[in-house]
């Protein structure tokens, strides 16, 4: 999805649920490195991922630092994510119009977001990527995994039926 995102001229780009996948991206892997490398994790899978994350760093005998990258990252994702699975209504001020057709052309125009949908734009999802790179392999080197463990956590195989 970076690769379509960055190539892309067009103006209208799905770019902004991008933000949403990377999140399952970061979950996926938490829970990847978690059930090869932690005893205990079948216990814990259906803890918030922020717990899942500060556990893995515990058993690796280390804290996390929520408070910069790489972790900083997986906060602003998770809320984006967040906040869309879970929404509830909120009220979007826009410009003051004088008709009806002035206001229902300024709502199909200018993309009203809320407050905390604001951070997202092509620029920022697109500078998401090596940041989410980062914070892949930070989880990884807790356990001595592979700088690009996270490209191939999953193994196919063949077998011969009996």
């Amino acid at each position: 999805m970076y690769h379509e995102i960055e190539r892309s001229k067009d103006e209208f780009e799905p770019y902004e649920l991008l933000p949403v996948f990377a999140a399952f991206t970061i979950e996926a892997y938490v829970n990847s490195v978690g059930s090869r490398k932690v005893s205990f994790w079948s216990q814990l899978e259906r803890l918030p991922w922020k717990s899942k994350v500060d556990i893995l760093h515990s058993v690796a005998h280390t804290s996390a630092d929520w408070g910069k990258d790489p972790l900083q990252l997986a906060i602003q994702l998770f809320d984006i994510r967040d906040r869309l699975a879970h929404g509830k209504p909120e009220s979007i001020p826009g410009p003051m119009c004088d008709t009806h057709d002035e206001a229902m052309s300024a709502l199909m125009v200018q993309h009203i977001k809320p407050n905390w949908f604001s951070l997202v734009s092509k620029e920022w999802v697109i500078g998401t990527r090596p940041r989410t790179v980062k914070l892949l392999q930070h989880l990884g080197s807790l356990y001595g995994l592979r700088s690009d463990d996270f490209q191939d956590h999953s193994r196919g195989e063949i077998r011969e039926h009996a």
